[in-house]
């Protein structure tokens, strides 16, 4: 099984955001599949890069993209169609 690096997790993580709406964290982490400890981690950094936000909504903090965090995901999917993954599973 090939690992993901780390613009395939980001860009994981901002496609659940962007399929679930305004979700809890442990959505993210459960549709990006990662563990809560590293997606943790990740939603903060991303928050500090501007590619997500989060607020307050009923007393549970909910994410949501930014326009730079749409600006990625349509940068991610150019370069992922020029250089397709010609992986090959043994």
């Amino acid at each position: 099984m090939m690992k993901r690096c780390i613009h395939d997790v980001v860009y994981d993580i901002l496609l659940s955001i962007t399929n679930a709406g305004r979700p809890l964290k442990s959505r993210v982490c459960l549709a990006s599949n990662l563990p809560l400890d590293r997606c943790e981690r990740l939603l903060k950094v991303m928050e500090e890069y501007g590619l997500i936000y989060s607020r307050i909504i009923e007393g549970r903090r909910v994410y949501v993209l930014t326009e730079r965090g749409y600006q990625y995901m349509g940068i991610y999917e150019s370069l992922r169609d020029i250089f397709p993954l010609h992986y090959k599973p043994t």
